[in-house]
């Protein structure tokens, strides 16, 4: 028990850590840009990250599968399909790059001035994948200290560039800022991409019934992955359309520091997926899962308690006055992300249990619910509308979700019901 909540304390200090650094970034262009530019900076960062966690779906199925493998050689050959999908991707999204920034910028967001961070944004995120697939091995062994390096490794890139600028006092501005996390992200993805090579081999060779097996169950994984990444970036999305970069920016200081809560909650998953694939070897393994996942679950939720009643303090210290309103954003969100806490560490057990349809059918219903929410209260509301859009969809889902699992004969024993 011990030695299983250390795992989980070294994932989420690790992942809170590199948090911090991609905070710490913020915080240094929001106060040499301003409110205005950091909006538009906001538009180039969500893109990018976004694009960067959607092939996270190969990964996860390589965990899926790789913990339960008979032998390395097996182990090995799913590595290596999910190299060779995410290669794939990285193909199919540079090729769309610039219609479909072009598309976004024109129709979607009504600034056609951001097609050029757009497409920027799409290849960073591209290059940033490759780096996660290193991180799964270490992820699937649950090394989770070297796991939580990888994570960080280039938010932590990033913030020494920047901090050289401002240390050297040289002008940073939006173009710089950008160019940085280009460069940076060149160069990681290079790197990882050549390591995994000399680990695999020749990746278009991949065995073709591996690449079937994973793919049945990775294609609804990228399907979570898609509506679950793309929720968590939805209200920025959606405000871009109606909103002006000043006001962006201050709903994006709210939102990146609510970030941290949720890539503390994206730690949870990353212990929480290798642990749940052992909950079907006995009853006692069910009971130990959902004994540690309730110490964590209580952790990270006395966080966001603190966060909620110091808010205030924590935009003005770290954004300044300009961006103040953005505490009251910051409350509205971190109410929704209390729920969504509850629900993370057993959300992996429609993976477990083969339903990642419902998984998907759940975060796709959560969307469309946002979606609706967000077009009735930003008109009305503007950002606290979108907060609180955001809030309502992630309470009702947790919800709907936990019933799923706690009325299911399949599941008993494991949730709280």
């Amino acid at each position: 028990m011990k030695n299983r909540f250390i795992g989980y304390l070294y994932v989420v200090l690790g992942s809170g850590f590199s948090r911090g650094m991609s905070l710490a970034s913020s915080i240094i262009v929001a106060r040499t840009l301003g409110p205005s530019q950091f909006g538009l900076f906001s538009i180039f960062y969500v893109t990018m990250v976004l694009t960067w966690q959607l092939p996270q779906a190969f990964d996860t199925s390589y965990i899926r599968y790789a913990k339960t493998s008979q032998s390395d050689g097996e182990k090995k050959d799913f590595l290596k399909t999910a190299i060779f999908q995410k290669m794939l991707y990285a193909v199919v999204v540079l090729g769309v790059s610039y219609p479909l920034s072009c598309f976004l910028a024109n129709y979607c967001f009504y600034k056609p001035e951001t097609y050029t961070i757009l497409m920027v944004s799409m290849f960073c995120g591209v290059f940033l994948s490759f780096l996660m697939t290193i991180a799964s091995i270490f992820q699937e062994k649950e090394k989770f200290g070297i796991f939580t390096i990888l994570n960080s490794f280039y938010t932590v890139s990033v913030l020494f560039a920047l901090l050289f600028f401002v240390i050297f006092k040289y002008e940073l501005t939006l173009e710089i800022v950008v160019l940085v996390h280009l460069i940076a992200a060149v160069i990681v993805g290079i790197a990882s991409i050549v390591v995994l090579f000399q680990k695999t081999g020749n990746v278009f060779r991949v065995n073709a019934a591996v690449l079937k097996k994973s793919f049945s169950l990775s294609k609804w994984i990228f399907g979570v992955s898609c509506a679950y990444f793309i929720f968590q970036r939805l209200d920025v999305l959606f405000l871009t359309r109606y909103v002006e970069y000043e006001a962006l920016g201050l709903y994006s200081a709210a939102s990146q520091i609510v970030m941290v809560v949720s890539l503390m909650t994206g730690a949870l998953s990353g212990v929480s997926l290798p642990r749940a694939c052992a909950i079907k070897e006995s009853s006692k393994a069910f009971k130990t899962f959902t004994k540690e996942s309730f110490w964590v679950i209580a952790i990270i939720n006395i966080l966001i308690a603190v966060a909620y009643f110091t808010s205030p303090f924590f935009i003005k210290l770290l954004y300044g006055r300009e961006y103040l309103f953005a505490a009251s954003i910051m409350k509205i969100l971190l109410i929704g992300w209390l729920f969504v806490v509850v629900y993370t560490p057993f959300s992996f057990l429609f993976y477990v249990f083969d339903d990642s349809r419902v998984r998907f059918l759940l975060e796709l219903f959560k969307i469309a619910l946002a979606v609706f929410l967000l077009c009735w209260f930003v008109p009305k509301y503007s950002l606290i509308g979108g907060a609180m859009a955001m809030t309502i969809a992630l309470s009702v889902n947790t919800f709907i979700s936990l019933l799923i699992l706690g009325t299911n004969k399949k599941y008993r024993g494991v949730v709280p019901c």
